[in-house]
């Protein structure tokens, strides 16, 4: 039996803004719910990000996780049923390298919209929520949505996630996208509780209040880099419509 250790550093990860004291004294609403709300949004956001990309030691995101599972797909007129083997090889090497099933799928709004816009020859859509009118049948759609749970790749049984923060600015051409599949059973997020304050005393000669929210976290995500698997290329190069 042989062991080792892994590490994750922690990070904190927080935002910071300033109003003005009249603003906040005499506006009709509770301005102070407003903005602590607008600074957790930007906060989830962050986390997310730093998830997907981030690239410092002990704490790298799933793209930048050395020894994952590279998929490449180079195609100068990318098609669904072209990306369609990469999909499979993608949860394939999951199954082989990390000896366990591949769980999920994540990919761009803009990439899962391009699955949804593909038809065959017969000018029938890949990607439905209507069985009989999507024949061949690739994948379900459960309604459009910005980010979270958008459908079922059908032939690998595996939930789409749809998630704006993966960057489409990647590749030689700074214009490719990512599609992650992944176990996130093997990929650890520890997250303390965000801490929401207001300082009235570090402004009070501009007559301003800071508000400021944050939280600490650490990433445990190389553990096993063969529960990642990331497709590539310049098939994956952003699509238009």
């Amino acid at each position: 039996m042989v062991t080792s250790s892994a590490t994750s550093a922690v990070a904190t990860l927080g935002g910071v803004q300033t109003v003005s004291l009249q603003l906040v004294e005499q506006s009709p609403i509770n301005i102070d719910t407003v903005v602590l709300a607008d600074l957790a949004a930007a906060y989830a956001a962050a986390v997310d990000t730093f998830v997907i990309s981030n690239n410092a030691a002990n704490k790298r995101g799933l793209l930048n996780v050395t020894g994952i599972n590279a998929v490449t797909y180079t195609d100068a007129t990318p098609t669904v049923p072209e990306i369609w083997p990469k999909l499979v090889d993608a949860m394939r090497q999951v199954h082989t390298g990390r000896l366990l099933p591949a769980r999920e799928i994540y990919m761009t709004p803009t990439r899962w919209a391009w699955f949804q816009a593909a038809l065959d020859a017969n000018n029938r859509p890949f990607v439905s929520d209507d069985l009989a009118a999507a024949i061949p049948l690739l994948g379900n759609s459960d309604g459009a949505v910005a980010e979270g749970l958008a459908g079922v790749i059908r032939g690998i049984n595996l939930p789409v996630f749809l998630d704006p923060n993966i960057p489409a600015n990647l590749g030689a051409g700074t214009n490719e996208d990512r599609i992650i599949v992944a176990r996130p059973e093997d990929v650890i997020l520890y997250e303390s509780s965000p801490k929401a304050e207001a300082f009235r005393e570090t402004k009070a000669k501009e007559a301003q209040v800071v508000f400021r929210l944050y939280a600490y976290l650490a990433l445990m995500s190389e553990r096993a880099p063969k529960a990642i698997s990331v497709i590539s290329g310049t098939g994956l190069v952003q699509p238009t419509f």
